[in-house]
């Protein structure tokens, strides 16, 4: 059997895969709304904060709705048999702790990066580099968590959750 912090990748994987599919969407009408002009003289700073609009504040909400509801759990996460509880008590999560998790599971590494390339567009120089290193850094920093110590991650430990194993495929979490 693959360890908990193994399926948390691969559940994270499908979770990333719908993310970046409703991101794609999204650009694509962004695109078109370009193409016809109606997004003229928005600069890269109001394409960024469009961008967390209308990806990162629904997804990271499509996620707290998920992991602090019935299911407990997020599509790659029901597939792979894990559900998000408070640590130590082992309690359901709360809407505020889920969107808290999630905000710093998604919303920080996501801004980040679209700051980083804000910066890279604007000025260039040191502020890109270093923007683009920890836009890269946190995620690569989640991951190395789950295999050290605990198995939690980062944003685990600060929101004061922990990802317990069930039974793969199961739609409901046991109290």
């Amino acid at each position: 059997m693959t360890s908990i912090a193994t399926r948390r990748v691969r559940a994270g994987l499908i979770d990333l895969g719908l993310m970046l599919a409703w991101a794609l969407l999204v650009g694509g009408v962004a695109l078109a709304l370009n193409a016809a002009g109606a997004l003229r003289g928005i600069g890269p700073l109001g394409l960024n904060l469009g961008g967390i609009a209308a990806v990162v504040l629904p997804a990271t909400i499509g996620l707290t709705l998920l992991e602090g509801g019935r299911y407990e759990a997020t599509p790659g996460k029901l597939k792979y048999g894990l559900r998000v509880r408070r640590d130590p008590t082992g309690q359901r999560l709360s809407w505020g702790r889920s969107f808290f998790r999630n905000l710093l599971k998604l919303g920080l590494p996501w801004m980040l990066i679209h700051l980083a390339m804000i910066s890279a567009v604007v000025s260039g120089g040191v502020a890109a580099w270093l923007g683009g290193l920890l836009s890269v850094a946190v995620p690569v920093a989640y991951v190395v968590s789950l295999y050290k110590g605990d198995g939690r991650t980062i944003y685990d430990h600060l929101a004061g959750t922990m990802v317990i194993s069930t039974e793969a495929g199961r739609r409901f979490a046991d109290d």
